[in-house]
């Protein structure tokens, strides 16, 4: 036993080199092995929590609901849906339901505080298409088309916003009805220049002779 001691004691003095590079091999595994363990208990390895469904929330109790599960919560953009109160979560990402880790960001659209308004256009001497693709484009989406007598077949006369005329400029909710009254093209101009010649009287004629005074 003291003899293979001394071999062994003899080997590491002869060959440094060698056991040097032992150590540092068996150095490197055991940080390597220490760090992948810390690692996963940093993130949790393997570790995953529902996303609690947020949506129509007020953005004050959202926060609340995914900080007690462990989430972070994020805004990433302000919209404005009539179909969700003022203020409240409309979308999420991750979804309601999706796996993920603890302390990982929720990124949520907030609907606007304030309703957002729209500046009403002049649609004086548009075509009903025109107008249309106008309003339709800037978020009306309530708009209605009323036919009336006219001569101007398929052109804007005037229109209704919830049943009174609105000036243009004057900023709306998308939300509100809009009514166009366009022309119907059945209402022919009188021609007349025609009337009048029918009805005209030369008073320079004289009937009975054929013979101008």
């Amino acid at each position: 036993m003291v003899e293979k001691k001394n071999k062994f004691i003899s080997f590491i003095r002869n060959h440094p080199i060698i056991v040097n590079l032992c150590l540092i091999v068996l150095a490197f595994f055991v940080v390597s092995y220490v760090a992948l363990f810390a690692l996963d208990i940093f993130t949790e390895h393997g570790k995953t929590v529902k996303v609690p469904d947020v949506k129509n929330m007020q953005l004050a109790d959202a926060v609340n609901v995914l900080h007690r599960s462990g989430f972070n919560c994020e805004v990433t953009d302000s919209l404005y849906n009539d179909r969700y109160n003022l203020g409240a979560v409309v979308e999420q990402l991750p979804k309601a339901g999706a796996d993920a880790k603890s302390h990982r960001t929720i990124y949520v659209s907030v609907n606007y505080s304030t309703p957002r308004t729209i500046t009403l256009p002049d649609l004086a001497d548009y075509s009903e298409r025109q107008g249309l693709s106008m309003l339709q484009g800037l978020g009306f989406n309530n708009v209605q088309v009323q036919y009336v007598p006219s001569p101007y077949r398929g052109l804007i006369l005037d229109l209704f916003v919830d049943g009174r005329q609105v000036e243009p400029g004057t900023k709306l909710l998308p939300s509100v009805a809009i009514t166009l009254n366009v022309g119907d093209g059945n209402d022919a101009p009188v021609d007349s220049v025609s009337n009048e010649d029918e009805n005209f009287v030369d008073p320079y004629a004289d009937d009975s002779d054929g013979i101008f005074l």
